[in-house]
């Protein structure tokens, strides 16, 4: 079944203050770990998307868009009818990943949100989405359980001027549908006439002023963002260091292309014992107003944001000594 929007587990008389549904705002994206996209004719899907085959997946995405050839997109509709059908008759699940659909465009994603079992599927994580396009999810996932995750991947988000639009009708919809923003780094540099360069990461290229765009327009308003995929397949350390450089940016996550990467691109995303112990002093009831920590002064009025952040992500993650 679809996990409950947080927000709608609490008295809706009674108003979740902004730093709490930030802070469950981002444990929910940061319990996706690493999410797997997998275009949907993929041979193993249904075996993942059932649980019946063990894996470390916490979240898949059922890709019928840029993962398939236009040819195979009728095929791809109609395997995942079938999974759907199988769950709703009563072919249950046994503890597998969060599942999301990642649809061509709006005009699939309203038939699949009528198809038997659609009940299973999360929500729809949107291709391409523009400023014009969000009240028109909003609209479509309206008086469902569906939720959303928005893919940031043209050109127009380098515009600070269309960011800032974007951000601010976000502003003016419920956020209990939005899961995470992604980010659709490949797609990014496709625009720019670029693709990834091995050994280094999107943090030490052209990307990196648009990723702090994304961040500071973004994440500060409270969204949670995740970290574009890593499609170099070889070169593990490159992505292990840039995991570690995504998790101190504050993303919340990370797009996976490949079983192999998920303990990977998780380990990145764990917390330091010492980080974690500074984060816990730093909520503490009898802190002092500013202190000082393993050569770092703590100064709980200012940093009770990013605490709060450090407990979900080790909750979520786990920690490292």
């Amino acid at each position: 079944m679809n996990a409950v929007p947080h927000t709608l587990a609490r008295d809706a008389a009674a108003p979740v203050p902004a730093d709490e549904r930030r802070t469950a705002n981002d444990i929910d994206a940061m319990r996706l770990g690493a999410t797997l996209y997998m275009p949907a004719v993929h041979p193993a899907l249904d075996a993942i998307a059932r649980g019946e085959r063990r894996t470390r997946l916490r979240s898949i995405v059922v890709c019928l868009e840029d993962a398939l050839h236009r040819d195979d997109v009728a095929r791809g509709l109609e395997r995942l009818r079938h999974l759907l059908a199988d769950l709703a008759g009563g072919r249950s699940r046994t503890a597998g990943p969060r599942l999301f659909v990642r649809p061509r465009d709006r005009h699939m994603a309203r038939h699949i949100a009528t198809l038997p079992g659609i009940e299973h599927i999360e929500g729809f994580v949107v291709p391409k989405i523009t400023p014009e396009d969000v009240p028109r999810w909003w609209q479509l996932v309206q008086g469902t359980a569906l939720r959303l995750m928005p893919t940031l991947e043209s050109a127009w988000v380098f515009d600070p001027i269309a960011l800032a639009e974007f951000a601010a009708a976000l502003d003016e919809r419920p956020d209990d549908r939005l899961v995470a923003l992604r980010i659709g780094g490949n797609d990014l540099l496709a625009s720019l006439r670029l693709r990834r360069t091995r050994g280094r990461t999107l943090h030490e290229g052209p990307l990196a002023w648009g990723l702090s765009q994304l961040m500071c327009q973004l994440g500060a308003r409270g969204h949670p963002l995740t970290a574009p995929v890593f499609d170099v397949l070889d070169d593990a350390d490159t992505l292990a260091r840039e995991c570690a450089l995504d998790a101190a940016f504050g993303f919340v996550g990370k797009t996976a292309v490949h079983p192999d990467q998920v303990p990977i691109i998780e380990a990145g995303f764990r917390v330091q014992a010492a980080e974690l112990a500074s984060a816990r002093e730093a909520l503490a009831p009898q802190a002092d107003a500013v202190f000082q920590r393993d050569g770092h002064m703590l100064e709980p009025a200012v940093h009770a944001a990013w605490a709060q952040r450090t407990l979900a992500r080790a909750e979520a993650y786990g920690v490292v000594d």
